[in-house]
């Protein structure tokens, strides 16, 4: 690809000096401001949220709104909800997200059930607004999410950081394998190819190969895309070297497939514009 461009579907902004809303990330050194400047020049960012403290979500929303006007960056915002409150506050929360016109929809790091009836009003909701379930599970998890999925062809799923293997021994690639395949059945579930430097604390292309391929192998290129999780994965190395061993993963694809793995199906499933 001579015209590099790179739509990273997984950031995550925050600004803890003047909004303490992350209250599990304090302990942690990645907690400092993090913003857009801080990311080498892009074709677009998706933030995805992570807020922990009570009610802070619409504050969040609020302030990338704000940050967008600044500096153009969220392209998109996927939010968040408390999945132990009722229904009627969970619609009430997703549609006042929705005020911003960068908002593509909602993930739950956890204490989500998708067994629950209010799952299935969720993801009907969702479906009837095109609303993404960014969806955040670990391979041992995912069976429990199929019948939902299942019940849900209308509604759009992106499965975040590759389905969050558990490691890189034999079993563990097996088990995450034969997990996200049974995803990969589903035609309304892309996969986001992120994380992986949180998992395998490398951004060794070698390392990282067999992981994207399958990846690859079983969505498709033309069902997955690329983010980077960063801060997050900066514990496995820098973004710039964790993009360059993407680029070299799929070098051997042609600069089609390159570009809607890096750009542009990303532009399409999240609605974004140049």
């Amino acid at each position: 690809m001579t015209d590099f461009k790179f739509v990273d579907t997984h950031v995550h902004y925050w600004q803890p000096s003047v909004n303490d809303w992350y209250p599990a990330l304090r302990s942690r050194p990645i907690y400092r401001d993090i913003l857009p400047g801080d990311f080498p020049p892009s074709a677009g960012h998706v933030h995805v949220s992570a807020v922990t403290a009570p009610g802070s979500v619409l504050e969040e929303t609020r302030w990338l709104d704000r940050l967008r006007g600044e500096t153009g960056f969220p392209s998109a915002i996927i939010g968040t909800i408390d999945p132990a409150a009722s229904f009627a506050v969970i619609e009430e929360n997703v549609l006042a997200q929705a005020r911003s016109s960068a908002f593509r929809g909602i993930r739950v790091f956890s204490g989500f059930d998708p067994a629950k009836d209010t799952t299935k009003k969720l993801f009907r909701l969702l479906a009837e607004n095109d609303w993404i379930f960014d969806l955040i599970t670990h391979p041992a998890d995912i069976p429990s999410y199929l019948p939902a999925i299942g019940e849900s062809p209308d509604t759009t799923f992106v499965l975040e950081h590759a389905g969050w293997p558990d490691g890189e021994e034999s079993e563990q690639f097996r088990q995450w394998r034969e997990a996200i395949a049974r995803l990969a059945a589903f035609e309304n579930v892309d996969c986001k190819i992120s994380g992986l430097g949180m998992v395998l604390r490398t951004t060794d292309p070698e390392r990282l190969r067999p992981w994207v391929e399958t990846c690859l192998e079983l969505f498709g290129v033309d069902r997955c895309f690329f983010g980077s999780n960063f801060p997050v994965d900066s514990v496995a190395g820098t973004y710039t070297d964790l993009i360059a061993a993407y680029r070299e993963i799929i070098a051997p694809l042609g600069s089609e497939d390159q570009d809607k793995l890096f750009a542009a199906n990303a532009r399409r499933r999240y609605r974004l514009t140049d």
